[in-house]
């Protein structure tokens, strides 16, 4: 790794000059990342290059952060040609503080990646999969566009399924064709996101904006000024490389806050940021929190005027329909004590916390209710810490402590949760779990306080909707899904009528697409849409064998490639213009933006371009101004000129970015004046803990304690933990594609399975040794493919019955040179659901990623 590549000035001009720099082959002398050994030749000692310009960007697709910062652009002397250098931070961005992490340079490299998608590509061979020679022509790519377009035209909209998230252009274009949209964010933050949508924003809110992830999506945080947190597995290896939260986290324990972690594996952020850390058993958060819950309630230590005034706990519910109780024009009903009557929750002088059950008139119906917190405490007085104990291994004295420590701290105690940890979508329970956290969070009075949980404001990124009206209503959606949306009628609510960027099921198109015949065609928006973000990649494999037409549009032509019929190369994301919300740390309205680096070096397509065409063509009336489909009559699709308009900040981006590029409004945080605004209920709105929507489709409306799905039997022993290196992104080649990048992968052993070493022993396993992995026949019954690995002992996996992998490696599409064959496909031991069997466990519809027991052997 330390070998220079020596390619001489003139052979350099030649490659360069004939094909352009982005393709100049194997021995590439633009890649930036180089390894530097200690006390060797370090290359950051020499200067080559000549800086011209500093351009500003905003990260996408690494991490949820979205750090804004500037990329360096210089020029070489000896050849005369420009290029992206590095990066520097900007310390006025209010999340990143102007840190970044390593992803931000292996961004900078991958622009030069070789193996780089420069052209539009179009299949001949039939025969599907990476073992195959797809027999691909190059095309034009306005070319192939015009074919996929026709092609689209041929099918029933209904058939059509895009795989994208839901952002302003693909909204627009699957509502205005009819058509089915479905992505992966499900497998990051569905949970959470539903759960918040239910509980807490009541969407679609006065905010709700069109970045990727949704802003209903509640995950702002104000680690800076907490006194006390509680993580269930929150504090995941990927999280090491988030800068723009490493920088918040570490302001919280420079100012004395005190972190108590729940998790099977001891991670790096364990080691610097935990008070004390717990090996729980893995699948087992939610007893925690219920105890949790309890011993807040039996000592009455929860936050009495919040949940008096920004919460449902004085909400009446009817015993008899599970429904709670409200006036003709929605406002909620509590049980007045001082009139011994029911009135509007906002007229009672002295609402009834507990009691009953009431005897009420309802619309000249005589009602028996209890109010929610009365239904709380009833429902986890068994939940207690000496109940979660047997079944988490914590002891009770911990989870009691914990709980009254939680209390104590109110309101600058929290249990922040977001993306892929215990929460959500793990288990079967996650969702069970989120909406407990949810109530620890609102019994403390956390939600929209400042040094707690803080709620996105003031600020709006407009949708295409917002400065394009529709000229009438969209057609209807199609009813009938390929990853199964109308089978939960609690989310397929929030999808079809409320915000229609909602999470698809990610976790059920792969079996979706395999077992039906819903869909003819697939259009993938890559990146991380792809095999690696589906969980058992192997039904996507075989259903490309029977689907019509599979289109991909990405960066790479990576495994997804090989089943597709088209393959559409698309920009970097430093070849973008960008706009985008300060969501993740939302304490002040702020945008922060970027023009593009570089233009693009080959026949590349922005994905509002591609959008745009496909609208023109297959949905005229909703993208051009006079319903001809006449490019020149385009609609205004420049949300980023609104939004900076909106905001006060900027004319348009353009002069936006000119003032510098990222807007903040420091005004102080107006502590719970935000759930009023986005809350449930009139006229003021309030946090929900009783859920009715769960209990109109047979769900406790309540968190109660459910086991995982899958149960641990024979060999298939050991729970499957998943996390990602923390310079890996979902499964991105940008990343796993630089050799220095695989490099430092190798050397923490994040190619490899982790297991506790005395279990290891015990088996007869090594370090170093060969294992095979594979899932209980009983749980995946189809497709199963077992999976080989390298094994890497460990004590940071605290846990005998519990073994970590890691995402975003495994790829097998053979024009990746470097990623090729590197280390598994953790997907292939997840199976996907059959969603009659997974709405018994969860009305959200989640894909359970990490709720699986594996068999572990030594391979010969």
């Amino acid at each position: 790794m330390g070998k220079k590549t020596e390619v001489s000035r003139r052979r350099f001009l030649q490659v360069a000059g004939a094909t352009g720099a982005a393709i100049a082959g194997s021995a590439f002398p633009f890649r930036n990342l180089k390894s530097a050994w200690a006390f060797g030749d370090h290359p950051q000692e020499q200067l080559p290059y000549r800086v011209t310009k500093r351009v500003p960007q905003v990260c996408s697709r690494a991490c949820e952060s979205d750090c804004a910062y500037t990329i360096v652009v210089g020029v070489d002397p000896a050849t005369g040609v420009e290029r992206a250098i590095t990066v520097e931070g900007r310390p006025e961005d209010p999340v990143s503080k102007g840190k970044f992490c390593i992803k931000a340079m292996g961004f900078v490299d991958s622009m030069y990646d070789p193996d780089r998608l420069m052209v539009s590509l179009k299949r001949t061979n039939k025969q599907k999969g990476t073992d195959f020679d797809p027999g691909w022509i190059v095309m034009k790519t306005d070319d192939a566009v015009h074919e996929v377009i026709e092609k689209l035209k041929t099918f029933d909209r209904k058939d059509i399924v895009f795989a994208s998230p839901g952002d302003a252009y693909t909204n627009r274009l699957c509502q205005s064709m009819g058509c089915v949209r479905s992505d992966q964010r499900t497998e990051c933050f569905g949970t959470h996101y539903y759960i918040n949508c239910l509980a807490t924003t009541n969407p679609p809110n006065k905010f709700y904006s069109s970045s990727y992830t949704p802003s209903h999506h509640v995950c702002g945080y104000d680690y800076d000024t907490s006194k006390y947190q509680v993580w269930f597995g929150f504090d995941s290896f990927s999280k090491c490389g988030k800068a723009g939260m490493q920088v918040h986290w570490a302001e919280g324990k420079r100012n004395g806050c005190k972190i108590v972690m729940f998790n099977p594996v001891r991670t790096p952020m364990t080691d610097v940021y935990a008070s004390e850390y717990h090996a729980i058993k893995p699948g087992t958060d939610l007893a925690v929190a219920l105890a949790m819950i309890n011993v807040i309630l039996k000592a009455g230590k929860y936050n009495a005027s919040f949940i008096d005034k920004y919460s449902d706990a004085i909400a009446l519910v009817d015993e008899d329909t599970k429904a709670v109780l409200k006036t003709e024009d929605g406002r909620f009903l509590s049980w007045c004590t001082k009139h011994k009557k029911v009135e509007a929750i906002n007229e009672c002088d002295a609402p009834a916390l507990d009691g009953g059950p009431y005897k009420v008139s309802v619309g000249g119906k005589q009602v028996s209710a209890k109010p929610v917190m009365q239904l709380l405490k009833e429902g986890t007085k068994t939940f207690t810490p000496e109940w979660a104990s047997k079944i988490s291994d914590v002891p009770a004295k911990t989870i009691r402590k914990c709980a009254l420590d939680l209390a104590a701290a109110s309101p600058y105690g929290m249990v922040p949760t977001y993306k892929r940890d215990a929460a959500g979508p793990n288990y079967a329970n996650s969702w069970r779990l989120r909406h407990a956290i949810n109530i620890l969070n609102t019994l403390v009075g956390s939600i929209d306080h400042e040094g707690a949980i803080l709620l996105f404001h003031d600020v709006k990124l407009p949708w295409i909707d917002d400065i394009s009206p529709i000229p009438e209503p969209y057609p209807p959606k199609p009813t009938l899904h390929a990853d199964f949306r109308e089978e939960f009628p609690v989310t397929n609510d929030i999808y079809r009528n409320k915000d229609y960027s909602a999470p698809g099921h990610y976790g059920m198109i792969g079996y979706g697409l395999y077992h039906t015949d819903r869909a003819k065609a697939v259009f993938f928006r890559n990146p991380h849409r792809g095999l690696h973000a589906m969980i058992q990649p192997q039904m996507m494999e075989k259903a490309s064998e029977k689907l019509d037409l599979v289109v991909d549009w990405n960066l790479y032509l990576d495994d997804l490639g090989y089943l597709c019929d088209y393959v559409l190369p698309a920009p970097h994301q430093f070849e973008e213009s960008k706009l985008d919300l300060r969501l993740y740390y939302p304490k002040y309205p702020a945008l922060a933006g970027g023009v593009p680096v570089q233009k693009t070096p080959g026949d590349q397509i922005q994905w509002g371009a591609l959008a745009m065409k496909i609208g023109l063509a297959m949905a005229p009336k909703f993208w051009s101004t006079d319903g001809s489909g006449n490019p020149d009559k385009k609609i205004d699709t420049n949300v980023g000129n609104a939004a900076v308009k909106i905001a006060g900040c900027g004319e348009n981006h353009a002069e936006f970015i000119k003032n510098g590029g990222i807007w903040v409004d420091k005004k102080p945080y107006e502590n719970y004046k935000h759930i009023k605004e986005i809350g449930y209920g009139k006229p003021d709105g309030r946090v929900r803990m009783y859920i009715s929507e769960f209990a109109e489709v047979g769900h406790s409306p309540l968190p109660i304690w459910a086991p995982r799905w899958h149960e641990r039997t024979g060999d298939f022993k050991f729970s499957l933990l998943v996390t990602r290196a923390p310079w890996i992104m979902h499964a991105d080649p940008n990343f796993v594609n630089s050799p220095v990048m695989k490099e430092i992968t190798i050397r923490t052993h994040m190619d490899s399975v982790w297991m506790n070493p005395k279990v290891a022993a015990k088996m007869g396993l090594k370090e170093g040794d060969q294992i095979q992995l594979e899932n209980d026949p009983n749980y995946m019954k189809e497709l199963r493919r077992p999976v080989a690995a390298k094994l890497h002992l460990t004590e940071r996996i605290l846990r005998d019955d519990c073994v970590l992998l890691f995402h975003g490696i495994g790829h097998r599409a053979k024009n990746l040179k470097t990623a090729l064959n590197f280390g598994y496909r953790d997907g292939e031991l997840i199976p996907q659901k059959d969603p009659h069997m997974s709405k018994k466990h969860d009305p959200t519809g989640m894909g359970w990623v990490e709720d699986v027991y594996v068999s572990i052997k030594k391979i010969s």
